[in-house]
């Protein structure tokens, strides 16, 4: 299993939620925070008057095919959306419990 972190645009969510992998009984699986503040390459998003952007953070966990489609999904949303900022991390190696 992979831990896979996207950092994202609060503009992103809808994109987002759409793309997250599915259980077979067809239920998504991830978790979403919401209000995450913070800077990166695409500038401040502290959710005040001076930078009102406001980031979000997802959270999934993925077996090796899901995690290669989430990859193919993430360019697509990065390449319909340039300038928003969008941001992916992974740990390798999770064992479930």
């Amino acid at each position: 299993m992979t831990r896979v972190e996207i950092i994202a645009n609060q503009a992103l969510e809808e994109q987002l939620v759409d793309i997250m992998p599915v259980h077979e009984d067809g239920h998504p699986c991830y978790t979403m925070i919401h209000q995450v503040d913070g800077s990166g390459y695409s500038g401040w998003c502290m959710g005040n008057s001076v930078w009102p952007e406001e980031n979000i953070l997802f959270i999934v966990y993925v077996d090796e095919e899901r995690r290669e489609q989430l990859h193919r999904d993430i360019a697509r949303v990065r390449e319909r959306f340039p300038i928003l900022g969008l941001a992916c991390f992974e740990l390798p190696g999770v064992i479930p419990f």
